[in-house]
């Protein structure tokens, strides 16, 4: 899991997959990963199937 954070508002939000849209301000394309918590995958692949 890692931590995504959006770059408008600084809405926090911790997922496997960098979210599409923000749901406190609903920017599109706006997080960035803050924290990774897996020291196993470092990768920005999702293994789930949702796009990056």
């Amino acid at each position: 899991m890692a931590i995504w954070q959006c770059t408008e508002c600084g809405y926090e939000k911790e997922a496997r997959c960098k979210p599409r849209k923000c749901p406190q301000c609903e920017a599109k394309g706006t997080f960035s990963k803050s924290e990774d918590s897996s020291s196993a995958n470092k990768s920005d692949k999702c293994d789930t199937g949702c796009e990056q």
